[in-house]
């Protein structure tokens, strides 16, 4: 099973059809998907991974992210290596950056990917492929990358990006991913990964998304006052807060808002603060941005949906 690619579809505008696009079930989609991978890519092995979470990715919940994260595993615990997920755009970092996080230390070949229009023709009845689509040049990347590269990585418009850190930056073109590059080698990472330990903690991170829940606060021209009142009408499942700072990281400060970071502290509930800026990160040069990493609040160089993922990785830990 080493040497074969097995494909997860788990929709997303690749896989839909129709005016508006949905979705195709996996009894409709897969067998044209199979005969073109077998014309198109007869040199490469590749096989039909059985996945029953099939859905539009705006609608994906942690409980989704475990379950697409357990299908993978236990075909790894049977022998196979290499994986291509197709999902939709829309949440597609957010899910990368988890899974980075789940198989990290592994010697996978996982390549996550999508595509900004649908494989078919969306109008036509007869399924037909539609060459001026991104799809099918993103699915072929993404299963030449498995044979050639380690690792949990993006593939998007001839980028392969690590999957810790990818964000999308546009809602209509093909270039719509941006994060950091990755070459395309064969390495030989020791695999430090355990398996079984991994599937005995699978139903506890199940149970554990039904009572975890990341909530972003982006912030706005408004009088911190506002930020003060959100703090403090979070979820009872909050597990951690992503503050999406201006600038560097910038955040408005008051006395109110010290104390209700203290409370989050004291509740061990995480707050990270990130930039809403696309590049450049945050940095602690501006008493505007510093004040907030005295009370409790970490700083983080990765994006938004960096952060989602390794936070909801490390917070469905057991005892976490």
């Amino acid at each position: 099973m080493t040497d074969i690619t097995h494909i997860i579809y788990a929709g997303g505008t690749f896989g839909s059809h129709g005016t508006p696009l949905s979705p195709l079930p996996a009894d409709v989609f897969l067998p044209t998907l199979k005969q073109t991978l077998a014309e198109r890519l007869p040199n490469i092995a590749t096989d039909i991974l059985p996945n029953t979470l099939i859905k539009d990715s705006s609608t994906l919940t942690p409980a989704d992210f475990v379950s697409l994260y357990g299908t993978i595993l236990k075909a790894y615990d049977a022998g196979a290596r290499r994986f291509v997920l197709i999902t939709g755009t829309d949440s597609l970092s957010f899910l990368s950056a988890f899974l980075a996080n789940a198989f990290n230390g592994s010697d996978i070949s996982l390549v996550i990917t999508g595509s900004m229009q649908a494989l078919f023709i969306a109008d036509n009845p007869s399924h037909i492929i539609n060459n001026d689509s991104d799809a099918w040049v993103n699915l072929r990347d993404a299963i030449i990358a498995t044979t050639e590269h380690k690792g949990v990585a993006v593939q998007f418009y001839h980028k392969l990006m690590d999957a810790k850190d990818t964000q999308k930056i546009n809602s209509q073109d093909h270039d719509a991913f941006i994060g950091v590059p990755l070459s395309v080698k064969n390495t030989n990472q020791t695999e430090c990964f355990d398996i079984k330990g991994a599937l005995d903690n699978l139903p506890i991170l199940a149970n554990n998304t039904q009572h975890t829940q990341i909530t972003a606060i982006y912030c706005l021209p408004n009088d911190v006052a506002n930020l003060e009142h959100q703090l403090s009408q979070l979820s009872e499942h909050t597990r951690a807060v992503i503050l999406i700072g201006f600038g560097a990281g910038n955040v408005p400060s008051s006395d109110k808002l010290i104390t209700q970071l203290q409370r989050l502290q004291a509740k061990q509930i995480s707050v990270i603060c990130t930039t809403m800026c696309t590049f450049g990160g945050t940095s602690a040069d501006y008493a505007a941005g510093a004040w907030q990493y005295q009370h409790g609040v970490r700083s983080s160089s990765l994006g938004i949906a960096g952060i989602y993922g390794q936070t909801l990785w490390q917070t469905l830990q057991p005892n976490s």
